[in-house]
């Protein structure tokens, strides 16, 4: 870890409702979700730009910022489209001096767990996300900025925030004021409110650098579109698609030539991802409810519900808890409770049970959460290949990261065909699983 290990997450509220369910290596993987990962990845959008001179972009700005401090940048041969970016030099915890560190003499800055999280990952502020400002506060003054953890401070709060549950953050330039924040206008005010200057995670603070020539993703998730293996010229079904950042992987890969519909059962949802992905020649996307995707009766046709046998490849990155999310600072909204936990299989085996029927023989299927518990990854696997006998596992490679968990009633050889990205890893990354299926039938 790059940073003090800060108890950010209240473990205690977050092991009881773990602890009702199977969950393997709790401690350790309460330790790890406290804390952000430490790389920032950028996937390259290979129709536009050669990953190579992306590197080169993103190494001078890094220069440009923090000049011999700035971090190395890195490529992974089997994801050649992927960008990674390391923590900041001279941050380890042998290095105290360098560590970013609270002081009594700034003025404070308050923001939600949500905004906390992604400041960790290398955010900077924006004006929503200002809980509260003291007064006095002056343009482009460094001020320290804290999380809210129990979520008590009001939006508009104009004197110190005291809290023993708020925690610090990072430091920060002030970009806007608090006339600006709080002006009670029809339009809520936007834009970046504070630059974050260097926060604890020691990943570095560049905002989202995305554009039409990389976006900002997490690794396992092009880790996950790499396992798919959409070729051009393929009919493929993302029954999950937004917000459409594998959807447009999957596009880039098939070199926008084929056919890839993209589903999603809410309308703004749907509306908010055509910036992403209204400009692929490929892709149609609906709002249309994916446990209903498949017809009763077998028309030919593009438009949802589809024919059994309708598509070559299909991606289904099931609604899931979303626990391996990092870091998680609170026990508010980010934490489900065990019986929200207990639904998320639920839907995922209708999903399933969709995609299965809608795969054409020989075909691909891949299976996928940002989750980490077993009921939503390996037990939906072992689920499926009961319940399912013309489908089998294939092995979800390329693999950056661990095999799937052995279970009591699982083949340890097929766990070992899974991919499940946690605790321990080399590549310090957030919680997923994958799971790459085949149809003989």
């Amino acid at each position: 870890m790059f940073y003090p290990k800060t108890p950010f997450l209240r473990k205690p509220q977050l092991e009881k409702e773990l602890l009702k369910i199977n969950v393997s290596a709790l401690p350790e993987l309460l330790e790890w979700l406290c804390q952000a990962p430490s790389l920032t990845t950028y996937r390259v959008n290979t129709l536009t730009i050669d990953p190579k001179d992306y590197l080169h972009k993103i190494e001078q700005t890094l220069v440009d910022r923090y000049g011999q401090r700035a971090p190395t940048v890195f490529r992974i041969p089997d994801i050649p489209e992927m960008v990674c970016i390391n923590p900041l030099k001279n941050q380890s915890s042998e290095n105290t001096a360098d560590i970013c560190q609270p002081s009594t003499t700034r003025r404070e800055i308050i923001v939600d767990t949500s905004c906390g999280a992604a400041l960790l990952r290398g955010s900077h502020i924006y004006a929503p996300g200002v809980l509260a400002m003291e007064t006095g506060t002056q343009l482009y003054e460094c001020v320290d900025v804290y999380a809210d953890v129990e979520g008590n401070c009001k939006r508009g709060t104009a004197t110190r925030y005291e809290s023993p549950e708020k925690i610090f953050i990072g430091i920060g330039k002030v970009q806007m004021q608090r006339y600006q924040l709080y002006n009670n206008q029809k339009d809520s005010p936007s834009g970046v409110a504070i630059e974050m200057q260097a926060t604890v995670s020691g990943v570095p603070t560049l905002g989202d650098l995305s554009d039409a020539y990389g976006l900002l993703q997490n690794l396992p998730s092009m880790v996950c579109v790499r396992v798919l293996n959409p070729q051009p010229g393929d009919r493929v079904l993302d029954m999950c698609a937004a917000p459409g950042n594998k959807t447009s992987h999957i596009a880039e890969l098939m070199q926008d030539q084929g056919l890839l519909v993209a589903l999603d059962n809410s309308k703004s949802r749907v509306k908010a991802m055509q910036s992403r992905i209204g400009h692929y020649k490929c892709i149609q996307s609906h709002v249309f409810d994916s446990t209903k995707a498949l017809a009763e009766h077998n028309d030919q046709h593009n438009d949802p519900p589809f024919s059994s046998a309708s598509f070559d490849r299909i991606l289904l990155d099931a609604p899931c808890s979303g626990i391996g999310n990092r870091p998680q600072l609170s026990c508010g909204n980010q934490l489900k409770t065990a019986k929200d936990l207990k639904s998320y299989p639920n839907i995922q085996r209708r999903l399933f049970g969709q995609a299965v029927h809608l795969l054409r023989p020989g075909g691909t299927l891949v299976y996928s959460t940002c989750t980490v518990t077993e009921a939503e990854c390996e037990e939906i696997v072992e689920w499926a290949l009961k319940k399912f006998p013309q489908i089998h596992l294939l092995d979800a490679i390329p693999r950056l990261g661990h095999s799937g968990l052995s279970l009591p009633n699982f083949d340890p050889e097929q766990a070992k065909l899974l991919q499940r990205f946690g605790p321990g890893q080399n590549l310090d990354t957030v919680g997923f699983f994958i799971a790459k299926f085949g149809k003989t039938e």
